[in-house]
């Protein structure tokens, strides 16, 4: 069976499960307090008293989540979760074809939100959410920007796994180029010059220095670091693009990259000329000043046992913010943040929120996710510690969650270690998701137009300029935006458009067709 076909059936599936839904009736707020393993949970109280079942479909660490599936039952005893892993590779398609089957998991998890709209995968979760005391604890950008809600007056999504984006410095290479740390309120200009200042080609152990490693573009960083008034990638701020923002990015990055500033990468002719191995990583050289590392990368790879061999001693930076101003307080930062819903079909969306809570952004979840990660035993089938495996971070604001997180992050570290992390955690408190997760249209977007060029190694290798795409790039952006919006949310959709935003849309397609 093709994919359209399962995506026709499972609209049609969940169109229809739409029709018969109860009227939600909000969280109440009131709780018991119960005491499991040492936690003080907070039991919500208005759950059914009835035996019931509820799927959580997940991409999550296997094992995190089977652990925090046992202590939801031991809460609501009544309630019999089932939960089943799924490889990323294979989620989409395995997830189509449980819901063609009829056996839509009641909670799910995703990655590509033009994958969950077009199928009609989440239904709105706004009454839960507004009248949960807990969702005003949140990383503040969940609700001032929308996140989850794709713009409409209803919300679809909440955010499941936060990876916070940074900037890891090896202090001992700053140390051995004689040259100061940058202060922790930096600013975009400073980073780009520590870049340069960190970039010796001629050292005295005869092995280059470079002053950035990157596993993210520059780019993708920039766009939110250059305003506050910006809450997606490529410049937009809930309505527009602008791609004139990331061109700045992109051709400062693609710039450092043709004046020698950035280290190879792995498998390449330039590592093996480099290190002489063509396997290396930059980030075990101890030769390079800065790097634009994954969340994950410090607790799966740099924390861990086998790199203590490398003398290296990596801090947290936040990713800078253009202006002085903004440098100076807490600012937006680009951020991994994986979602989940609750699917049309699911006969217990009450008890199904509070599932999803425990497993994403509760604080009773969090909670047991620290004891989890504290208690080194619990492995992954590998044998790593689940606290290597691909952790997340907390984005409740609750401080006795952030307390505990810090000491078990922390585990053996000193004071000044210590304080360094959580400067870095407090000032990450203000996220922006990644496009493709949180902006109707923008991965087709990137997946049909913006890639298919291939900007960035035309960009890279000095054949064209950045800019000299900016401007029908942002016209294709705002097309395919406005074009997903009126699909997935329109009379066809979701239909929870306005006749005046339907109008504003509709013209945003012909002003950019």
């Amino acid at each position: 069976m093709t994919k359209k076909l399962l995506a026709c059936l499972l609209a049609l599936t969940l169109l229809l499960g739409c029709l018969s839904f109860a009227a939600a009736e909000g969280v109440s707020g009131e709780t018991e307090e119960v005491v499991i393993d040492g936690i003080t949970y907070h039991k919500a109280t208005d759950l059914t008293d009835e035996p019931i079942e509820l799927t959580y479909f997940h991409f999550d660490q296997k094992e995190t989540v089977e652990y925090l599936a046992e202590r939801f039952m031991e809460l609501y005893p009544n309630i019999k979760v089932t939960v089943q892993y799924e490889n990323v590779s294979t989620y989409d398609d395995t997830l189509l074809t449980l819901v063609s089957n009829k056996k839509a998991p009641d909670v799910v998890m995703y990655s590509d939100c033009d994958f969950a709209l077009s199928n009609m995968l989440l239904r709105d979760v706004s009454e839960y959410w507004d009248s949960d005391p807990e969702t005003q604890q949140i990383a503040s950008t969940i609700n001032s920007a929308g996140v989850g809600t794709f713009m409409t007056k209803a919300r679809y999504a909440v955010p499941v796994k936060f990876f916070p984006t940074g900037m890891y410095i090896d202090r001992n290479v700053l140390e051995t180029l004689n040259l100061d740390e940058p202060e922790r309120d930096w600013t975009w200009e400073d980073m780009i010059n520590l870049i340069k200042d960190a970039t010796v080609a001629n050292s005295p152990d005869g092995i280059a220095y470079y002053g950035c490693g990157y596993y993210n573009r520059l780019d993708s960083y920039y766009g939110i670091a250059a305003s506050q008034d910006i809450i997606g990638e490529f410049g937009f701020d809930g309505r527009d693009f602008d791609l004139s923002v990331w061109a700045v990015g992109e051709q400062e990055f693609s710039d450092l990259k043709q004046g020698g500033y950035i280290a190879p990468s792995t498998e390449t002719q330039e590592m093996e000329d480099w290190l002489d191995d063509w396997e290396a990583w930059c980030g075990a050289s101890g030769h390079v000043a800065l790097f634009t590392e994954a969340f994950w990368t410090y607790q799966g790879t740099w924390a861990t046992e086998a790199y203590q061999q490398y003398n290296l001693d990596i801090v947290p930076y936040v990713v800078p913010a253009v202006s002085e101003e903004d440098a100076s307080k807490d600012h937006h930062t680009i951020a991994t943040i994986d979602f989940g819903g609750i699917t049309p079909a699911c006969e217990h969306p009450r008890e199904a929120y509070e599932l999803l809570k425990f497993m994403s952004f509760g604080i009773d979840g969090w909670k047991t996710r620290i004891q989890i990660y504290n208690d080194e035993t619990k492995t992954n089938a590998s044998g790593l510690a689940l606290k290597h495996d691909v952790m997340p971070c907390p984005i409740t604001t609750d401080e006795e969650v952030w307390n505990a997180y810090i000491d078990m992050y922390c585990k053996g570290m000193d004071d000044e270690h210590i304080q360094c992390w959580r400067e870095y955690f407090e000032s990450c408190m203000q996220p922006i998701p990644y496009g493709w997760t949180s902006i109707a249209g923008y991965w087709n977007y990137c997946d049909e137009y913006f890639n298919s060029i291939g900007i960035h190694d035309l960009v890279d290798k000095g054949k064209a300029k950045a800019a000299d795409y900016a401007e029908e790039a942002t016209r294709m952006a705002n097309l395919y935006h406005a074009n997903a919006m009126l699909r997935y949310f329109g009379p066809d959709g979701y239909n929870v458009l306005s006749e005046e935003e339907i109008a504003e849309y509709t013209q945003m397609v012909a002003d950019n067709s």
